[in-house]
C-alpha cells in the first residue's frame, strides 16, 4: 500500500524534477553556444595555429546548431520522460555528432588534446536515447575506431598541445561542462526508475486490491451454496434412508446404502467447507487440561480404531487456558487422518508433554509415512492424498493452533510413519500485559 506521505513525496519530487528539466531544455542551446564561444576564445589567446582554431569552431557551432534543430542533447531526457511518445529524429547528424568530436580532439592534439572528455558526452547520450540497439552498435564501433586512430596515428597529425594555463582551463571547462550534462541525465534516469517503481507498486496494489474483492466475492458464493445444498442433501438422505427401510430386494438394499454413503460424505465435505471457509470465530479460552481432551478423543475414536485393527493411546498432560471445542476438532481432524494413515496392526499414540512455558502435544502413527513432495503440501487446502478425503481437515487444525498462538509442524518418511507436533504457549497475554496461567 502507497501511503499519503510517501505520495507527497512523490510529487515534491516529480514538480522539482520537472522544473530542473525544463530548466535544462531552455537553457542548454544557450549555454552550448557560450561555451563553445569560451572554447575558441580561449584557444586562439593560446596562441594556437589559426586554421586548427577555426576548424574547431566550425565544428562546435556546427554541433551547437544541430542540438538545436535536432535537440540532441535533450533527447535522452525525453527518452526517459516519455518512452513512448518521443520519435528519434535526425539518426544520421547524430552519428556525425559522434565523429565530430573525435575531429576536434584530433585537431587540437590527439590524446593530449583538452577535448578528449567530449568523446563521452553523445556516446552515452547514444546508449540511454537507443538502448542497446543497431544505432548504439554503430556508435560504439565509431567510438573504438575514433580511439584507435587517436592511439595509433602519427602524433604530428593532430597538431602541438595547447600550452599552459589555457589547456587546464579548457579541461576544467570541458570537465564542468560533460559533467552538467551527465548530472542532468543521471536526475532522468533516477526520475524515470522512481517512477517506474511507484507504477509497479501501484499495479500490484489493484491487482493485491481485485484479488481480494474477488476471493471475498468467490468465498461468499461457495459458502451461500454450500449452505445451500445442505438442506437438499438431507433431505435426500432422509428418503434414501427410508427407501432403504422399505426394500424387499437385498441388491436395490445395497444400492441405497451405498447412495447413503455417498450423500453422507457430501454432507460431511460441505460442513468442512463452511467451517473452513467462514471466518474464526473468538476463542472461549478456559482452563483446560489437554490430557483429559485426548482420553476424550482417543474414546470417540475407539470404535474406527478398533475396525481398522489399530492401536490407540495416550499418555501425559498439560494444563494450559484455550478453546476446548477448538482444540478437540483440531486434535479430532489429526487423530483420524492418523487412524487412516496406519495400516492394520499399526498404531497411533498422543503424546503431552509441558515445559519453558510450552505445552507439546505430538500424534504419532506408524503409517506409511509421506514423501517430501507431499510433507511440503500437507494443510494446502483442498489437497489430500486420501481417495474420500478434502484437504481441510489439517488446515483447520493448523489455523486452530495459530489462533491460539501456537504452530503444528509434520516430520514424516516413507515407511516410517508421521509424527503431526503441535506446541501451545502455556499462559495468555492479557490486553493489559498480565499473563494469565494456564
Amino acid at each position: 500500500m502507497i501511503s499519503s506521505e510517501a505520495r507527497e513525496t512523490t510529487e515534491s519530487f516529480k514538480v522539482a524534477n520537472t522544473f530542473a528539466m525544463t530548466r535544462f531544455r531552455r537553457a542548454w542551446p544557450l549555454a552550448h553556444a557560450l561555451l563553445s564561444a569560451v572554447f575558441i576564445l580561449l584557444l586562439w589567446r593560446a596562441g594556437y595555429p589559426l586554421w586548427r582554431t577555426a576548424g574547431v569552431g566550425l565544428l562546435l557551432f556546427g554541433n551547437a546548431i544541430r542540438n538545436l534543430i535536432f535537440s540532441h542533447m535533450v533527447l535522452p531526457v525525453r527518452m526517459m520522460e516519455e518512452p513512448a511518445g518521443c520519435p528519434v529524429h535526425g539518426k544520421g547528424m547524430w552519428f556525425l555528432g559522434i565523429l565530430s568530436q573525435f575531429v576536434i580532439v584530433g585537431l587540437t592534439g590527439g590524446l593530449h588534446s583538452p577535448f578528449v572528455v567530449l568523446t563521452i558526452a553523445p556516446l552515452s547520450g547514444t546508449l540511454i536515447a537507443f538502448g542497446w540497439s543497431t544505432q548504439s552498435k554503430v556508435a560504439m564501433k565509431m567510438a573504438v575506431a575514433g580511439a584507435l586512430a587517436l592511439v595509433f596515428l602519427p602524433q604530428h597529425w593532430f597538431g602541438p598541445a595547447v600550452p599552459e594555463p589555457y589547456f587546464s582551463r579548457l579541461v576544467g571547462l570541458t570537465l564542468v561542462g560533460v559533467a552538467l550534462l551527465h548530472g542532468v541525465y543521471l536526475i532522468a534516469m533516477g526520475r524515470a526508475l522512481y517512477e517506474s517503481h511507484l507504477r509497479a507498486d501501484r499495479a500490484r496494489e489493484q491487482m493485491v486490491q481485485q484479488a481480494l474483492a474477488r476471493a471475498r466475492e468467490l468465498e461468499q458464493l461457495s459458502a451461500q451454496l454450500s449452505h445451500e445444498l445442505k438442506n437438499p442433501l438431507g433431505a435426500i438422505k432422509a428418503l434414501v434412508q427410508l427407501s432403504r427401510r422399505d426394500a424387499c430386494d437385498p441388491k436395490s438394499a445395497e444400492r441405497l446404502k451405498v447412495a447413503e454413503s455417498e450423500v453422507e460424505r457430501m454432507s460431511c465435505i460441505l460442513q468442512e467447507y463452511l467451517s473452513f471457509s467462514r471466518p474464526l470465530e473468538k476463542l472461549r479460552r478456559e482452563p483446560l487440561s489437554l490430557g483429559a481432551l485426548a482420553d476424550e478423543v482417543v474414546e470417540l475414536l475407539a470404535a474406527q480404531a478398533g475396525t481398522a485393527g489399530v492401536g490407540l493411546g495416550c499418555a501425559g498432560d498439560a494444563r494450559i487456558e484455550a478453546d476446548p471445542r477448538r482444540l478437540r476438532e483440531a486434535l479430532l481432524n489429526l487423530v483420524a487422518n492418523a487412524l487412516d494413515a496406519t495400516p492394520r496392526g499399526g498404531s497411533v499414540q498422543i503424546r503431552i508433554s509441558q515445559r519453558a512455558g510450552a505445552a507439546r502435544l505430538e500424534v504419532r502413527d506408524s503409517g506409511r509415512g509421506m514423501s517430501e513432495d507431499v510433507l511440503a503440501r500437507v494443510g494446502t487446502p483442498f489437497f489430500t492424498t486420501r481417495e474420500q478425503g478434502t484437504g481441510l481437515g489439517v488446515a483447520m487444525a493448523r489455523a486452530a493452533f495459530t489462533q491460539h498462538g501456537g504452530s503444528l509442524e509434520y516430520q514424516s518418511a516413507e515407511g516410517r510413519g508421521t509424527t503431526a507436533t503441535a506446541v501451545l504457549p502455556v499462559e495468555v497475554r492479557r490486553p493489559d500485559g498480565a499473563a494469565a496461567p494456564g
